[in-house]
């Protein structure tokens, strides 16, 4: 009884200590999940934050857009402002566009490639299998040809004075019978093998290499060093710049003649441009020059160190003023960039 006693005892502190330890463990994940939801709160808190002071800038800006509008005087100087501002994001369109349809190209060489490499193999793997399969066939049908002649033989040894004889033959006829059966489970084994290579499916397409990527942001920097010289006649490339980095009340384009003729040759060399990205002149020679001079930070970077393209003579293909286009961002060049 009092042995009873004891472990009764024994399972009660066994329980007890069991669930001391949950409530312990419990305590550590709530006090976990505090942690996590405060720092949930703290990061909401800082993104409201942060959207408050973006929503005040963008009333601050409309508020003084508003009163340098009211101003007669103003309405040609806002209307070049914006038209300059509307062709910095036609041209990052244009390069949108420009690098979509280079990449669907790049895409389609790529997984050509691809399929052509898997077609061979594939192939080269068919031709090994179908060279075995006549080779065991030879050898299934020369085990066969040894095995009819031997049952000839083992025929004609008849009596009982050619019974080591009969036995002989006997042994060696079970030895080619096994081994034309193993000719004959190979030559199966085969088939089957080369039926599994012929219903392998294509495989997945992995997604552009690096040097194909590499290939398309070297030609979107051509592209984009172009519109820069195509869009130099009147500064208009600069003034671009200043539109989309500056207010409107600290730029100033003018008396109305001058921000008419602005405007007339804006418009003018945008209609020259339209639909022109895959057909532009000199693309193809300014892109293969670049090439040889950017460089990569490593094996898997696809985008060009923007420092490697200082002091590089763009004029080969491009007439016209030159810069350094990612070094400047122009016309928001890393928003196009494929990585």
């Amino acid at each position: 009884m009092f042995g009873g006693l004891l472990m009764a005892a024994s399972d009660s502190k066994g329980v007890f200590d069991e669930r001391l330890l949950q409530l312990f463990r419990n305590r550590a994940q709530l006090k976990k999940s505090h942690q996590e939801l405060q720092n949930q709160y703290h990061c909401l808190e800082e993104k409201l934050k942060n959207s408050e002071a973006s929503t005040r800038r963008a009333e601050e800006r409309l508020d003084a857009i508003e009163r340098l509008m009211a101003k007669p005087e103003a309405g040609y100087n806002g209307m070049v402002y914006f038209q300059l501002r509307a062709l910095w994001r036609a041209c990052n369109d244009q390069l949108q566009a420009f690098a979509e349809d280079l990449r669907k190209q790049q895409e389609d060489r790529e997984r050509k490639k691809q399929l052509q490499r898997f077609n061979q193999n594939r192939q080269h793997r068919m031709e090994e299998v179908n060279d075995l399969i006549m080779r065991l066939k030879d050898d299934a049908d020369a085990a066969a040809e040894e095995i009819v002649a031997l049952e000839e033989r083992k025929a004609r040894l008849v009596g009982i004075w050619n019974y080591f004889r009969r036995r002989e033959l006997g042994a060696r006829l079970g030895q080619k019978r096994s081994e034309h059966a193993a000719a004959r489970a190979r030559i199966e084994e085969m088939f089957d093998r080369r039926i599994k290579i012929e219903g392998e499916p294509w495989p997945e397409f992995p997604g552009l290499s690096v040097e194909g990527r590499r290939i398309i942001n070297v030609a979107v920097i051509a592209y984009a060093q172009l519109l820069y010289a195509h869009f130099s006649e009147s500064n208009i490339s600069r003034l671009a710049r200043e539109a989309v980095t500056r207010p409107i009340q600290d730029l100033k384009y003018g008396s109305e003649k001058e921000c008419t003729y602005l405007t007339g040759k804006i418009e003018k060399l945008m209609l020259d441009l339209k639909g022109r990205h895959l057909n532009v002149p000199g693309l193809k020679e300014l892109a293969l020059e670049i090439r040889r001079h950017v460089e990569f930070r490593n094996d898997e970077e696809t985008v060009p160190v923007a420092a490697s393209l200082d002091g590089m003579a763009l004029d080969v293909a491009a007439r016209g003023p030159r810069i350094n286009v990612m070094m400047e961002e122009y016309w928001d060049l890393y928003e196009v960039f494929i990585r």
